[in-house]
């Protein structure tokens, strides 16, 4: 009987298609993230913030101390986060942190009975996850992380294309 030998080709994204997918998703969310802090920094000069977020907890069983301590430090983490995540700065941190952030924000959306905003959420959810699914500076080379410790490591080859032994004796 006659071999037959098959190759197997696998056709995954190369590395400057994987860092162009996690800069994508890392300036889209960082943009969300940094243009709420900034505008509850605003509100904070005007003086509207965080009154504004303090009203909308008050008929919810949340304590208002925890609401208003929460409502302070906001802005700077969401600032903060999203300036990180634009950059590509410790990105698998800064993609945890972010996590964090959106699990209390989701947190306090659900003590409002406020199921509108759950498919964003989730939305915002699955972003993040695929900047930390990404977040390995072989992924992330467009980014701060691979300016600094990108150099280390290096892209590698997969490997060399081979015969499947199963295919090859199921043809035998």
């Amino acid at each position: 009987m006659e071999s037959h030998q098959s190759i197997v080709l696998r056709r995954e994204p190369g590395p400057l298609t994987r860092s162009l997918v996690a800069l994508s998703l890392r300036v889209a969310l960082g943009m969300i993230f940094l243009t709420a802090g900034l505008d509850k920094l605003q509100g904070i000069k005007k003086g509207d913030y965080p009154g504004s977020i303090l009203k909308q907890f008050e008929k919810t069983p949340l304590r208002a101390d925890l609401v208003r301590q929460f409502a302070r430090v906001l802005p700077y983490a969401e600032v903060g986060l999203g300036a990180a995540l634009i950059l590509g700065l410790l990105t698998t941190i800064t993609a945890t942190l972010s996590a964090t952030l959106l699990a209390h924000l989701l947190f306090g959306w659900t003590a409002q009975h406020n199921a509108a905003m759950y498919p964003a959420m989730l939305t915002y959810f699955l972003v993040n996850a695929g900047i930390l699914w990404l977040s390995p500076v072989t992924s992330n080379y467009l980014s701060l992380d691979g300016l600094i410790f990108g150099w280390f490591q290096a892209p590698r080859s997969e490997g060399t294309y081979r015969a499947d032994d199963h295919d090859a004796r199921r043809h035998r």
